[in-house]
């Protein structure tokens, strides 16, 4: 089954701090891209949740930090250690914590500025998914109880940005997800009841 990126947008608290004195000092940006057990933004068709122990054994070697998922656009990146351009990612109880020191480009002073002025305020984070094991408990769907469909999430294959985002949500493209999320659901769910069958065949 073909593996695709998604992103999910939340609301998160993050902030500009200034860390070190005189010529030491240094620009941090620092907050959660994601939280644990709190719901996404509303994508129009369906929420999400991710929940505790999602992020066990997920691969997130070479996370960059964006504006707007623009790779055009990086502030940091997790594997430059140290310095400007450094991103830390830290997983804890709470959810995936960065600190990142941005690089000093036009785009990055703009987005600090905007930042400082509560005019952006949002995180976001694009991933992927594991559909190749059938037996797999890694997500489920919870349709319309709530009025809304859930997307409950344990698992996590693999993390490839988080970034800064002005928009908590585009509706084409939570659109898209959606229909794609469901589609490898539906999937994945005829392919369980497949391989059941043939077990049961062979009792």
């Amino acid at each position: 089954m073909r593996l695709s990126k998604e992103i999910m947008k939340i609301t998160t608290s993050f902030e500009v701090r200034s860390i070190g004195e005189g010529e030491e000092k240094q620009t941090h940006l620092q907050g959660y891209a994601l939280t644990f057990d709190s719901l996404s933004e509303d994508l129009g068709y369906f929420r999400e949740i991710i929940r505790e122990g999602a992020l066990d054994n997920c691969k997130m070697d070479n996370v960059v930090l964006n504006i707007n998922h623009d790779m055009d656009k990086p502030l940091a990146r997790n594997n430059k250690v140290n310095g400007i351009g450094a991103l830390t990612l830290t997983v804890d109880e709470k959810g995936l914590f960065f600190d990142a020191i941005p690089t000093d480009t036009s785009y990055s002073r703009d987005l600090i500025s905007n930042m400082e002025a509560g005019i952006i305020d949002k995180c976001s984070f694009a991933f992927m998914l594991d559909y190749s094991d059938l037996d797999s408990q890694k997500w489920d769907w919870d349709n319309g109880k709530r009025g809304y469909d859930l997307r409950t999430i344990n698992k996590i294959k693999e993390i490839f940005d988080v970034s800064i985002v002005t928009n908590p949500a585009y509706e084409s493209t939570s659109c898209t997800t959606y229909k794609r999320a469901k589609e490898n659901h539906e999937n994945l769910r005829e392919k369980r009841k497949e391989k059941l069958r043939l077990e049961l065949e062979l009792i």
